[in-house]
């Protein structure tokens, strides 16, 4: 059979095309484990040397160092930066996840809190997104020392700020993972969590069950008037099955031990952030008081608001809302878009009202409840000495 020259041409190029197709749709069909691929260190953690780690006592170490205030005192934990490749954790002063910190978590996450008091942000090495997407020991190893920076920064926050007020802890997506350790490790002291305005584990899933173990001394909160608790959600649209699965069973958690455990066949924690409380009530789009798509804006200026976006309802422990009509208020789609912290806060608003109406209600309790006696900065060594028998005795 002969065939020309031209159609010879021809069927190269339809089998050209033919092929970069198959490997568009395989590229579209792998794309999680491509993503996966791409951002594994492939060295184990026992032989990867981190980056080095965070002064705490030194401003360098602060997106936001604390400072003494009277006021309220605000720690900020912000989410991933950094999606891996060479390294398990995010080195400090990388350029790439500096520019994500301050473009995209800085405004969204801790923005909502910025007129209620003074606002602290350690930078630390964070875990990687790879490491959030798998369960490999390395991976583990790679949040643990995330959280070991986190604890060290909140010790630092309490030293520096000298502060006998309200305290509010924030942390969005990994950055919920290190609250929780910090909830477990430092609030059962009586008098620092007689401070707690709330935490706000953001975006993170927290089962219900450690409300039993490491978080005993503390309880979601039950309305907008509650303090010394704990916010917290994990919002998504009924067709996102594949994230809800994900969220609910393959999300991992402190254990009292120390340990991180996976949230599967967990109750899970659901916290309304339109109501501020733990309800299965629906609440309809014209209650939502405002999404913001923040990336980008400047600390200290307030970004304009876009309310009425979704509805929400706490059902089995996750918070099901609808898809916004903003569309800067949605996912793009990319390569490891759905893995990624989103870059917008979409009950920015609801946040930063609820946190306000708190702080308001734990100075209440202060007036009618009164406070601990403060503990004693120095101890005094008691020696113990033999009992003498009383003359005459």
């Amino acid at each position: 059979m002969n065939i020309s020259r031209q159609e010879f041409i021809r069927l190269g190029l339809f089998g050209g095309l033919g092929f970069f197709i198959l490997l568009a749709i395989f590229a579209v069909v792998s794309r999680d484990n491509l993503f996966r691929f791409i951002n594994d260190p492939r060295i184990p953690f026992q032989t990867y040397t981190p980056p080095p780690p965070p002064d705490y006592a030194e401003n360098s170490a602060w997106a936001m160092a604390p400072v003494q205030t009277d006021g309220v005192s605000i720690f900020v934990v912000t989410p991933t930066i950094y999606w891996g490749g060479k390294d398990w954790n995010t080195p400090l002063g990388a350029p790439r996840p500096l520019e994500r910190l301050w473009r995209d978590a800085i405004p969204n996450w801790a923005g909502p809190f910025q007129k209620l008091g003074q606002v602290s942000i350690p930078y630390y090495r964070s875990a990687s997104l790879f490491s959030f997407l798998t369960v490999r020991n390395d991976a583990l190893e790679a949040r643990k020392l995330a959280y070991s920076d986190v604890l060290k920064a909140f010790d630092a926050f309490l030293a520096q700020t000298k502060s006998k007020g309200p305290i509010i802890l924030v942390g969005a997506e990994q950055g919920g993972l290190h609250v929780l350790g910090l909830l477990q490790d430092r609030l059962g002291d009586p008098y620092l969590r007689e401070r707690l305005v709330a935490a706000y584990v953001l975006n993170f899933a927290v089962p219900l069950d450690l409300f039993n173990g490491g978080l005993k001394e503390l309880t979601p909160c039950q309305s907008v008037e509650d303090t010394r608790c704990l916010v917290t959600y994990g919002a998504f649209q009924k067709t996102q099955s594949t994230e809800i699965k994900r969220f609910a069973e393959r999300t991992m958690v402190w254990d009292e031990q120390g340990n991180l455990r996976q949230t599967k066949g967990r109750a899970l924690t659901c916290v309304n952030p339109i109501f501020g409380g733990t309800t299965n009530n629906y609440a309809s789009k014209n209650l939502h008081n405002g999404a913001v798509a923040a990336s980008g804006i400047e600390w200290g200026i307030s970004p304009a608001p876009i309310p009425e976006q979704t509805s929400t309802q706490c059902v089995d422990g996750i918070l099901l809302v609808d898809r916004p009509k903003s569309s800067a208020l949605r996912k793009k789609f990319g390569f490891g878009q759905r893995f990624k912290p989103q870059p917008f806060n979409l009950f920015y608003v609801d946040i930063a009202r609820d946190a306000k109406a708190r702080v308001v209600h734990l100075h209440k309790r202060f007036e009618t409840e009164g406070r601990l006696a403060p503990p004693f900065e120095n101890t005094l060594e008691i020696i113990d000495s033999p009992i003498r028998g009383v003359p005459g005795g």
